[in-house]
């Protein structure tokens, strides 16, 4: 029987005095940077895989500022690559290779949680459901980005295959809010074998909502700016020219038509400033993403790992703006570990209702 190859991924574990566990858990994210705490703290769910050290090397190396020229022609701005910080998170494998005790140890961590966003991806060959990213917002952290490979979960009558039935039953119960970019509902109607329908959980939808509030923002940001050049400027022409045109200068308006869905990849430009690398969205996300005999390479799994991780950890991102109504100083002055802790849920305004 191969030995286990469930990789969980924490800076966490990086102790001095461990130096050996250390340097097989540098996978996905560098880590120029540790508190003491998190030095210390050594990951529950993992085990070592050797293969991942030169791929951690490949991607740090693309964690830059990208430029992009926004769609209505204006100057290049740049961007700076969306990416977690590897202390902020951890990320857990779920297939047949993942241990009873992790399993165990990720059912008690969903015990303590009532708050998740949640992301899918398909095969590109066939459009086949074949990954579910659950991002848990626990309390305390670290959170959690659990990557359930249906295509290569264990024998339907075993333990472990009941412990991640389980593991579906307790996130998606009654009292939780899962968080999505998208109507998850539809999404999530292949995996309907690992569900209670229908589901009891809150499904908030936040895309619609992110027009409403980006149009929202941006007034805050001119009434702002508004107040600031009263008191600095005595020009009453230039302040009757500002009062007569209402639109914040800093933040450029909405590409879209009224009523049509931002992107995810957008509304975390737009809103922070932040680069989504969405390249890997069209991939074989069938084969393994941890196995040693996985048809893709190394560097490809790496790539799609990190794909997988940050497109639902953007979503996560986005719920606190959107929810509460942020301003873009509170975006801008948020620190990013603060982003990724349960908080009060706010409950959403209705979406205006469409004309003909």
């Amino acid at each position: 029987m191969p030995k286990p190859n469930y990789s969980h991924h924490s800076s966490s574990r990086r102790s001095r005095s461990h130096s050996h566990y250390s340097s097989s858990h540098r996978s996905y994210h560098s880590s120029s940077h540790r508190s003491p705490s998190h030095q210390q703290r050594r990951s529950q769910y993992s085990t070592t895989n050797s293969n991942h050290v030169q791929q951690h090397q490949h991607y740090s190396s693309t964690t830059t500022t990208t430029s992009k020229s926004n769609q209505r022609g204006q100057p290049q701005e740049t961007y700076s690559t969306f990416h977690v910080h590897s202390s902020d998170y951890e990320i857990v494998f779920v297939n047949h290779e993942t241990s009873t005790n992790s399993l165990n140890k990720l059912l008690n961590h969903v015990n303590l949680c009532k708050q998740y966003s949640i992301d899918t991806e398909s095969e590109k060959t066939n459009n086949q459901l074949s990954l579910i990213q659950i991002n848990s917002i626990p309390f305390k952290p670290p959170s959690l980005v659990v990557l359930f490979e249906l295509q290569h979960l264990p024998d339907r009558n075993s333990q472990k295959y009941d412990n991640i039935l389980q593991l579906f039953q307790i996130i998606f119960r009654a009292g939780n809010e899962i968080y999505s970019w998208g109507n998850m509902q539809l999404k999530l109607e292949p995996a309907k074998e690992f569900l209670i329908l229908p589901i009891a959980a809150v499904l908030i939808d936040i895309q619609p909502h992110f027009s409403t509030w980006y149009t929202r923002a941006r007034t805050q940001c001119w009434v702002q700016s508004l107040s600031y050049r009263n008191d600095k400027i005595n020009d009453n022409a230039i302040i009757q020219q500002h009062n007569q045109h209402p639109s914040c200068d800093c933040h450029p308006p909405s590409p879209y038509k009224i009523n049509e869905l931002w992107s995810l990849q957008n509304s975390l430009k737009y809103a922070c400033n932040l680069f989504l690398d969405k390249s890997c969205r069209l991939s074989h996300w069938s084969s393994s993403l941890t196995s040693r005999h996985s048809s893709l390479s190394d560097v490809t799994r790496m790539n799609m790992i990190h794909y997988a991780t940050h497109d639902v950890m953007a979503v996560t991102l986005l719920m606190q703006p959107i929810t509460e109504r942020w301003t873009f100083d509170k975006i801008k002055l948020r620190k990013m570990n603060e982003m990724f802790v349960a908080f009060t849920s706010i409950r959403l305004p209705a979406l205006p209702s469409l004309k003909n």
